[in-house]
C-alpha cells in the first residue's frame, strides 16, 4: 500500500480543489470546511454534512485499508483453497467415469455379453474393413485418445469475490481507497442518505476511474442493510450475496447500526466499527446514555479508554448473540477522541460466550488497576465481579469477593 501520511491538494479548472489521500483523489469546493465545531453543530445539523474532508480521520482510513487488506488476503486464500479442492474432486470423479466407460468398451470389444445378432454385423465388417488386427489397433488408439482427453487436468482459474459496504460514505473517500488500494476487491458499495453526497461519490469515482468497481446507493443505511435479512432476500440476489466487509463510520455512536449490519454480513465476515463519542463510553459524564447505547457504564481512571473499548465490544457481542453469532475481535484501538475496532463475525450459536477476554471490567473503590470480569481476585484482592455495572459489584454496592478491600 502506498504511504498516505501526507495529503496533497491542487485546484482544477472547474473551481474545485483536488485532495489526494493514499491512491485516491476527491473533488471538494475551494472554500469547503475540513473541520467541525461540535457546539455549532448542535444548533446547525447541516454543518456536519458540510465537512467535505476530515484530515483527523486519515489515520483511521489508513488503518482500515491495511486491516481489511490483511483480512481479505486470508479470506480469499481460504475460499480459493476450498474451491480448488472442490474442483479437484469433480475432476477425479470425471476421470473415474471415463475409466469405467473405457472398461465397459473393452469388455464389449472382447465379445463378452454380445449376442449373435451383435456379432453378425462385426463378422460382415471383417470382410470389408481390412485385417482384424489393424482395426483393433485403430479402435484401441481412438479409445486411448478419448480417455486421455477426458482425464487431462483442466487448469483451475477462479477468482473469489470480495465485497465491501461503506454504509455511511459521505464523499466516498473510504470507498475510493478500498477500490484502488485493495487489488482483489471486486465490488464496493457506497451508501449515503443525501442525494447530493451520492452525486459527489459518482463524480469522485469517475475522476478516479473506478466507476466499474463502486456501486453508489442513495438511501438510509439501516434500510439498505436490513434488506439483506434472510439468505433468499431480493437484495442478496441483486448483490450476488451478502457483504464480506461492512464499515460503519458515523458521526457519534455506531450502536444503532450494529443489528442491521449483522444482517448484511457474510458468515465469517469483518465488521469495522468507529465510535467518536468518547465522552459517553470513556467518561462518567453520561452513564445513562452509555448504558442505553452500549449496555454498561464506563469506569473512571487511566484505564477508562480500555474499559470503553470493552463496552463497545460488549454491545457488538450482544447484538450478534441475538442472531446466533459469535464475534472474534481482531484489532481494537482507542485513538484521540474515537475508538476503532475490527471484529470477525461467525454464525456459531454454541460459541456465544458471555465471559470472553474482552468482557466488562470492574474495580473496587480505592483498589489498584482492574482486570476483566470473571478473572477472580488477585493477590491484592482488587478484582470484583461486576454484574450490573454497580461499582463494587453487588446491587447495593457490596463486594462479591470477601477479599476485596474498600476504602
Amino acid at each position: 500500500m502506498e504511504s498516505s501520511n501526507s495529503v496533497e491538494s491542487s485546484a482544477n479548472s472547474d473551481g474545485l480543489t483536488t485532495v489526494k489521500e493514499g491512491l485516491a483523489h476527491i473533488l471538494v469546493p475551494k472554500n469547503a470546511t475540513n473541520q467541525m465545531d461540535p457546539k455549532k453543530a448542535k444548533d446547525d445539523p447541516t454543518q456536519v454534512q458540510s465537512v467535505f474532508y476530515n484530515p483527523i480521520q486519515q489515520f483511521n482510513r489508513d488503518l482500515s485499508v491495511l486491516a481489511i487488506k490483511a483480512f481479505g488476503e486470508d479470506l480469499c486464500a481460504v475460499r480459493r483453497k476450498q474451491a480448488e479442492d472442490s474442483f479437484k474432486r469433480k475432476g477425479r470423479g470425471k476421470a473415474a467415469k471415463a475409466r469405467n466407460k473405457q472398461r465397459a468398451n473393452d469388455h464389449t470389444s472382447n465379445g463378452v455379453g454380445e449376442t449373435d445378432a451383435d456379432k453378425k454385423p462385426l463378422e460382415e465388417a471383417e470382410h470389408t474393413d481390412g485385417p482384424p488386427a489393424k482395426r483393433a489397433k485403430t479402435e484401441h488408439s481412438v479409445n486411448e485418445a478419448d480417455t486421455a482427453s477426458e482425464q487431462s487436468p483442466r487448469k483451475f482459474n477462479w477468482t473469489p469475490k470480495f465485497t465491501i459496504l461503506d454504509a455511511l460514505s459521505a464523499t466516498g473517500l473510504r470507498a475510493l481507497r478500498y477500490a484502488k488500494e485493495i487489488p482483489f476487491t471486486t465490488s464496493v458499495t457506497a451508501n449515503d442518505l443525501l442525494p447530493k453526497a451520492t452525486e459527489q461519490i459518482i463524480a469522485n469515482a469517475k475522476y478516479n476511474d473506478v466507476s466499474a468497481k463502486i456501486r453508489v446507493v442513495t438511501g438510509n443505511a439501516l434500510s439498505h442493510m436490513y434488506s439483506f435479512a434472510g439468505d433468499s432476500s431480493q437484495a442478496v440476489a441483486d448483490n450476488g450475496g451478502k457483504y464480506d466487509v461492512i464499515d460503519l463510520d458515523p458521526y457519534g455512536t455506531a450502536a444503532p447500526f450494529l443489528d442491521a449490519a449483522l444482517h448484511a454480513l457474510n458468515d465469517g465476515g469483518l465488521l469495522c466499527v468507529t465510535c467518536t463519542d468518547a465522552g459517553v463510553w470513556a467518561s462518567n459524564g453520561y452513564p445513562e446514555k452509555a448504558f442505553a447505547l452500549y449496555g454498561g457504564t464506563p469506569l473512571k481512571g487511566f484505564h477508562s479508554h480500555e474499559a470503553g473499548l470493552r463496552l463497545i465490544l460488549h454491545s457488538i457481542a450482544t447484538a450478534a448473540a441475538r442472531q446466533g453469532m459469535a464475534i472474534e475481535p481482531l484489532l481494537s484501538l482507542s485513538i484521540d477522541y474515537y475508538a476503532r475496532t475490527f471484529v470477525r463475525v461467525r454464525r456459531a450459536p454454541a460459541e456465544v460466550n458471555p465471559r470472553e477476554n474482552w468482557g466488562p471490567m470492574g474495580r473496587a473503590r480505592g483498589a489498584r488497576p482492574a482486570r476483566k470480569e470473571g478473572q477472580g481476585a488477585g493477590e491484592d484482592g482488587a478484582v470484583v465481579e461486576v454484574k450490573d455495572g454497580t461499582e463494587g459489584g453487588g446491587a447495593k454496592g457490596e463486594p462479591r469477593d470477601p477479599q476485596v478491600r474498600e476504602t
